[in-house]
C-alpha cells in the first residue's frame, strides 16, 4: 500500500514544485492565461475548403434534420419520431457548444460585444433611453433657434381647442416662438393674439386642422410637426425621425 501511494504521488511533485518556483512572482494569476493558444486558432479560409468542408457538412446536416422532421410529421411512427428526436438532440448539443464558445469570444473580445453600445439590461436600457431623450431635446432646442412654429387652427374645430394647450406648453418647454394663424378670424385662450390667415395656408397646402409646422424664414424650409391632434411625445418623435432623415 505504501508503494502504491508513493507511485501515485511522484507524478504530482513536479507540478507542485513548479508552483513553488513561481510563487515569488506574487500576482502570477494576472499574467497570460491558457486561452491564448485557443485564441490563436484561425478560421478556415476559402483555400482550405474541400468537398467535405464545414459549409457542405452544415447544409447536409440541416437537410437531414428537415427530412427527418418531415417524415416524422407526415408518418409519425415510433421509429420515425425517435429518429427525428435523436438528430434534434444532436442539433441542440451543437447549438449549446456554439453558444458557449460565442460567449467566450464576446467576453475576451469586448469590441465584438453588441451590448456595450446597446445594453439589454433594464438599467442599461434606461440609461440609453435617457441619453437619447436628452439628445433629442437638445436637437429640438437647436431647431427652435432657426425655425418658428406655425399653428393653423379654427375656433370651430374641437381638435384645435384640445391641441392649443399642447402647442403652448411644447413651445414654452423648448423656447419656441409660435405664430398662431386663425382660419376663421377668431382666437383661442392660449393664443389671444392669433393672426388671420392671409393666404399662407393655401401656399403651404394646409388641408387639415389643426396643423403645426416648423418654418425656417430665410430658406423657407418647412418641417411638418403635426397634422391633426398630437401629444408632446408624438411631436418630439416626428422631429426625431425627420431630423434623422436630413442627416447625411
Amino acid at each position: 500500500m505504501r508503494t502504491f501511494f508513493m507511485c501515485f504521488l511522484l507524478p504530482i511533485w513536479p507540478v507542485y514544485a513548479g508552483y513553488e518556483d513561481h510563487h515569488a512572482e506574487g500576482w502570477h494569476w494576472y499574467e497570460e492565461v491558457k486561452y491564448q493558444e485557443e485564441i490563436k486558432e484561425k478560421p478556415i479560409t476559402q483555400d482550405q475548403k474541400s468537398p467535405s468542408n464545414p459549409i457542405k457538412k452544415l447544409q447536409e446536416f440541416k437537410k437531414k434534420v428537415e427530412d427527418l422532421k418531415a417524415i416524422a410529421v407526415m408518418q409519425p411512427t415510433f421509429a420515425n419520431v425517435q429518429a427525428y428526436m435523436e438528430i434534434q438532440k444532436i442539433l441542440l448539443e451543437r447549438s449549446s457548444k456554439f453558444a458557449q464558445k460565442w460567449l467566450e469570444v464576446v467576453y475576451l473580445r469586448p469590441e465584438l460585444d453588441y451590448t456595450l453600445k446597446h445594453p439589454i439590461s433594464q438599467v442599461g436600457r434606461q440609461v440609453t433611453a435617457d441619453n437619447q431623450k436628452k439628445q433629442m431635446e437638445d436637437s429640438i432646442r437647436a431647431l427652435s433657434q432657426t425655425h418658428g412654429l406655425f399653428f393653423f387652427f379654427s375656433s370651430k374645430c374641437g381638435y384645435c381647442k384640445a391641441f392649443a394647450p399642447i402647442v403652448k406648453s411644447f413651445s414654452k418647454k423648448y423656447g419656441w416662438q409660435v405664430l398662431a394663424i386663425s382660419m376663421d378670424g377668431t382666437t383661442l385662450p392660449e393664443f389671444p393674439k392669433a393672426q388671420n390667415d392671409n393666404g399662407s395656408s393655401s401656399s403651404l397646402g394646409i388641408k387639415t386642422l389643426p396643423t403645426l409646422l416648423a418654418v425656417e424664414p430665410k430658406s423657407g424650409q418647412v418641417i411638418p410637426l403635426s397634422y391633426g391632434l398630437s401629444t408632446h411625445d408624438q411631436i418630439e418623435d416626428r422631429i426625431r425621425v425627420l431630423l434623422l432623415r436630413r442627416t447625411p
